[in-house]
């Protein structure tokens, strides 16, 4: 089977779309008998083909810098190229992982050569306007164009997969009439093992032996980090916890700075993105006490699947598909998402009770072994079959 995967968002990028296209990628490339392109913006105005890859194929489409995001990139005029190359390919299917530039460009090479389009929605209309925030005074007028767009660009394919039932609901809602499967992301729950040394990891990043509360993933406009920022100084009052930060973003500054001005900066270690590749981010999860998740807009998190994988009980708010993860007072607690206190008190309740962590980290195991990614991949490859028969 060839397959062709279209992403506007993929490595060096860091983000959760980035993350599930290589490895949908990577473990479809690695069946037998099986030929995977990925189409991704190239990093400079010129089109390339990206040998950086082993298992897969990459072609880079020329594109320029995205106005609203630091270091993501957008193709500009891809069609003829795409066209070209989807011609000399001439794959059996043909996977969409948003509805921009490229996936557009594919979506009409599909309809002109015949061939079958999945899509896979991973975001929010509310993820794309917190990147216009100076639009705000037109932001319901913005939504009501985005889902109609969305609506139009899902009914024109074949299948639509998105990550939990939330998100099928709410596409169901709008009126998408394509078939629509919740698949999750899916976790690999080999790589979240327990190690038995962590010494390592604490002497690297110079993280105190206090309990530690973790968050991983992008500091960005979306992530709702200020309200973590606001609820820290009440745990660290009541309880020896530090909090670890990991990872970067457009706010990560000005996180960094309100962290300063409410006086908890040195409750807080800031750690760099770590190669999701290397075996440090496992550690760091295994070192954690606990998982916190300030974002309302998620779609699924797979950090937070990672997390329950490292067997980490999770504080969450009450928002978005969370609750499809994270299920109150058993593997973790929802906060609501507008207080800062009913999150600072949620954490100090875990970070207290050493017999509740255990037990919440446990059901966390549990819930989370329902996500594992080779079930989501078998999943996603019917869709395929089933279409290409």
């Amino acid at each position: 089977m060839k397959i062709i995967i279209g992403s506007e968002s993929f490595s060096p990028n860091i983000s959760g779309v980035a993350v599930s296209t290589e490895l949908l990628a990577h473990n479809l490339a690695c069946l037998p008998n099986t030929e995977v392109w990925v189409f991704a913006p190239s990093r400079t105005s010129k089109s390339s083909l990206d040998k950086n890859f082993n298992d897969f194929k990459v072609l880079r489409i020329r594109s320029i810098a995205n106005p609203f995001r630091k270091g993501f990139r957008v193709a500009y005029l891809p069609q003829k190229l795409i066209f070209k190359y989807v011609k000399k390919i001439q794959p059996d299917i043909i996977h969409l992982q948003d509805p921009t530039s490229i996936c557009s460009s594919l979506k009409k090479a599909a309809k002109k050569f015949k061939i079958p389009v999945v899509v896979s929605n991973h975001f929010t209309l509310d993820y794309v306007l917190s990147y216009i925030q100076f639009l705000k005074f037109i932001h319901p007028q913005l939504k009501s164009f985005l889902k109609n767009y969305l609506v139009k660009f899902y009914n024109q394919c074949d299948y639509v997969i998105c990550p939990t039932e939330t998100v099928k609901k709410e596409l169901k809602k709008w009126q998408v009439k394509t078939p629509i499967a919740a698949i999750s992301n899916g976790v690999d729950l080999n790589h979240f093992f327990a190690f038995a040394n962590l010494n390592d990891i604490y002497l690297k990043y110079h993280l105190p032996m206090n309990p530690l509360v973790l968050y991983a993933g992008r500091i960005d406009k979306d992530k709702n980090m200020s309200i973590l920022i606001k609820a820290i100084s009440e745990v660290v009052e009541q309880t020896q916890a530090h909090f670890v930060f990991v990872g970067g973003g457009d706010v990560l500054s000005k996180i960094k700075k309100m962290a300063v001005k409410c006086k908890v900066e040195k409750e807080i270690t800031w750690i760099d993105w770590v190669d999701r590749k290397l075996i440090d981010l496992p550690k760091l999860y295994q070192a954690a006490s606990l998982f916190v998740i300030p974002s309302v807009i998620e779609t699924q998190s797979l950090v937070t699947m990672e997390a329950m994988a490292s067997g980490l009980p999770v504080v969450g708010a009450n928002a978005g598909a969370l609750p499809e993860l994270i299920k109150d007072g058993v593997n973790g607690y929802l906060y609501r998402a507008d207080s800062s206190s009913d999150l600072s008190q949620k954490i100090i309740k875990i970070i207290k009770n050493h017999n509740l962590r255990t037990k919440m980290g446990k059901k966390s195991l549990e819930i989370i072994s329902n996500h594992q990614i080779s079930e989501s991949l078998a999943k996603i490859l019917k869709i395929y079959k089933q279409l290409t028969c």
